[in-house]
């Protein structure tokens, strides 16, 4: 049986194995979110620099099982490394003693992790031979292990008294988290500590909390220039008129929605399943085809906020 599904993987292009993978975060996922900024940030400081080739810095992104374990276990490329939970920022020290001096590590644990393997944070903010960053992605709920609520935690006064700087963030607004990350890029080169907290990541919660306390929340727009919809009318075509020219055809023209934002919504062109987290208004649509329509999570992450929109 596994030879034969290896085969099967080996006679399928690259975007059907990285879009039919059967594991992916929701619709609207802050953490896939949150992970693009990482990287993006990482291009927008080797642009800053005006380094290219080998010269450039490599990012390599550790994180935990859990939050970061749905991002990792596909063909995104988004986390280079995933051990058990509570693992990312001990092991991310570990990889930094035989990095070189062109590799910036990033850690990344969800809220219920941070608590479970907190000695290894520890390490990671009194080890003078690095700088660190460490995202929490802070849901407020283990879901990895049923859905528990984690210990209760006080990052403001945590994260300082262990050695950080703690900055928050709202994991749906893209563009400036891109920008945050690539400043701090340079404070790690300085060996500096930062905690990064994105707060309120699970747009499937926040949404309930929304409509039982009847805030409307926007929707995707997707005009007619998008190239995946006018791709996906050429597919049409070569189907009803060429069938044999089909099997050679990539699944998709444009990649951006799908590995850039991860949004399930856009990949199948289903507002339906919006879950309004409002990423698109910031992306880099090659053809502007992205709009984003009434309220959304990119605005706030605070119900109470919201309804006062």
């Amino acid at each position: 049986m596994v030879l034969l599904k290896s085969t099967a993987l080996k006679n399928k292009t690259k975007d059907e194995i990285t879009y039919l993978r059967p594991v992916s975060n929701c619709t609207g996922c802050g953490d896939t979110k949150v992970s693009w900024s990482v990287h993006e940030g990482m291009r927008r400081f080797n642009r800053k620099l005006g380094l290219k080739g080998n010269d450039k810095y490599e990012l390599i992104y550790a994180a935990d099982r859990g939050c970061g374990n749905l991002q990792g276990y596909h063909a995104y490329g988004i986390v280079d490394v995933i051990f058990c939970m509570g693992s990312g920022a001990i092991v991310g020290d570990g990889i930094k003693e035989a990095c070189s001096e062109k590799q910036i590590v990033v850690t990344a644990s969800g809220d219920g992790a941070y608590n479970f393997n907190i000695s290894g944070i520890k390490f990671a903010a009194k080890n003078k031979k690095f700088g660190a960053i460490n995202v929490i992605y802070n849901n407020y709920n283990i879901r990895m292990t049923g859905g528990q609520i984690p210990l209760e935690t006080d990052f403001d006064k945590e994260g300082p008294a262990l050695g950080f700087d703690i900055i928050h963030i709202n994991p749906f607004r893209v563009d400036d988290n891109a920008e945050l990350f690539k400043d701090l890029y340079d404070r790690y080169l300085k060996k500096e500590k930062v905690m990064v907290i994105a707060d309120g990541v699970c747009v499937l919660d926040m949404g309930k909390d929304a409509k039982n306390s009847g805030v409307k929340m926007g929707r995707m727009i997707r005009s007619e220039e998008c190239l995946d919809l006018k791709f996906a009318k050429e597919r049409e075509r070569v189907a009803m008129e060429e069938p044999e020219k089909l099997k050679d055809l990539p699944r998709f023209k444009c990649r951006l929605c799908g590995i850039g934002l991860r949004c399930h919504a856009l990949l199948k062109n289903d507002p339906r399943q919006c879950q309004a987290c409002g990423s698109c208004l910031q992306f880099p649509c090659p053809a502007n085809a992205l709009s984003f329509e009434g309220v959304s999570f990119s605005t706030s992450v605070s119900i109470s906020e919201l309804i006062d929109k």
